[in-house]
């Protein structure tokens, strides 16, 4: 159930940037871009936007260590569940911020080459996250115990 969860979450920010393309493709830019020389800008948001990747896995590690210790002292799920699901949240949050760095260089500068980078980088990180079955039961699998039955999530 855990797994199921978080994957329909996951899904709807995924789709989101799906619903970004639909935008950028379908709606001419009425004004003509604020910044059509946005090359400073771009170095900016790109510079942003990879502190935010780079730091994404750390955080999300930092999101589950200190559930993680308590799950293998006292073997009840449910807060390292819960942590689990809110660092995955936070990490395909911080995915999606680098898809709206990219909408927001598309509507300043009318590049849509610069929205198509930031998006696929975007969607590429959640993909490679994507909630998996395994890698919950791996999470709740408890180091030294290696014949350990972990329940389905469903």
């Amino acid at each position: 159930r855990h797994t199921r969860r978080l994957q329909i979450v996951c899904a709807a920010l995924l789709a989101s940037l799906a619903g970004y393309a639909g935008v950028v493709t379908a709606v001419p830019l009425a004004v003509p871009p604020a910044l059509p020389q946005g090359e400073p800008l771009l170095w900016g948001f790109a510079f942003l936007a990879a502190v935010n990747l780079v730091t994404i896995m750390p955080v999300y590690r930092a999101m589950l260590a200190g559930p993680r210790r308590v799950y293998t002292v006292g073997q009840q799920p449910e807060r390292l569940l819960a942590a689990h699901f809110s660092a995955h949240i936070v990490a395909f949050a911080r995915l999606e911020g680098v898809a709206v760095l990219g909408l927001v260089l598309h509507f300043l500068t009318g590049r849509q080459d610069w929205f198509w980078i930031f998006t696929g980088v975007a969607a590429v990180g959640m993909v490679l996250l994507w909630p998996k079955r395994n890698k919950v039961g791996a999470l709740l699998a408890v180091p030294g115990e290696p014949g350990l039955q972990v329940p389905s999530p469903h």
